[in-house]
């Protein structure tokens, strides 16, 4: 087999399964929202269309893919012939496509769930907002890191589609690596370094969450809001973070020895 096709293999198996794992996590999803949907329906409250509602355990469910990437699928693929090389970037373009994939079936449905409610004159009870973003500095640096997961960067995507699906995709994809990451320090060095990549992944995904956030126009902490730039910047700076994320990785599993 050539090189190539090697990696490229490894790319499409891992995008399979991990998105049947996604079809798991979106299936429980969406019982969550429905049962929501009729409870909003009966109550006359509002709710998030599902596309929304997936969001905050969607950057989860990245997180926990990730730090699996290097506990149950890099041994199982090295141990059977794939080199630390191929693997690495065959993993890196499953991450990349699991990252698009998520966001686009989301807001497939979400499309269907708004039509069919329009039918029966009930898509009101959609609301075009998702939480609120609030100035946590006062509450310490562990309130700042819950809020860069559970109200992550986001548009709305009722005015802009195409924005909120790109901004979600740098969301996830950020979270599926930096639980790579902690994943492939845990598993090299054990339990002391891994800390230190955990600490090292908070840090950058806050740094991520500014970012955006910024250049979204959206609340930031004290510390950030001296800063004023636009969004094609702020992008610019994300894709930055990933590639120094993948850096990491790449040095930290390209000699890694098997545990079997």
């Amino acid at each position: 087999m050539k090189k190539a096709s090697i990696f490229s293999k490894v790319a499409t198996d891992l995008f399979w399964v991990q998105l049947f794992w996604a079809f798991g996590f979106l299936g429980i999803m969406l019982a969550i929202h429905v049962v929501k949907v009729v409870l909003a329906i009966n109550s006359d409250n509002d709710i998030e269309v599902y596309f929304v509602s997936t969001f905050v355990a969607a950057n989860i469910f990245m997180l926990v893919i990730g730090i699996i990437s290097s506990y149950g699928l890099l041994p199982q693929y090295v141990s059977n012939g794939v080199t630390r090389k191929d693997y690495f970037k065959g993993a890196t373009f499953a991450a990349v496509g699991l990252s698009i994939a998520l966001p686009v079936i989301t807001s497939i449905v979400s499309v269907i769930e708004l039509f069919i409610l329009k039918i029966f004159n009930m898509s009101t009870i959609f609301t075009t907002t998702f939480g609120e973003r609030v100035n946590m500095e006062d509450d310490g640096i562990i309130a700042e890191i819950i809020q860069s997961i559970i109200i992550a960067p986001y548009v709305d995507p009722q005015s802009n589609w195409l924005l909120a699906i790109f901004i979600v995709i740098l969301n996830l994809l950020t979270f599926y690596l930096l639980g790579w990451l902690i994943g492939s320090a845990f598993y090299r060095f054990g339990v002391i370094v891994g800390i230190v990549f955990i600490g090292v992944s908070i840090v950058l995904a806050l740094l991520e969450n500014a970012l955006l956030s910024i250049g979204l126009e959206l609340t930031v902490p004290d510390r950030f809001s001296s800063y004023d730039f636009s969004l094609p910047i702020a992008i610019l700076g994300v894709v930055v973070i990933i590639f120094i994320v993948l850096w990491l990785i790449r040095q930290l599993t390209k000699r890694v020895a098997i545990k079997i």
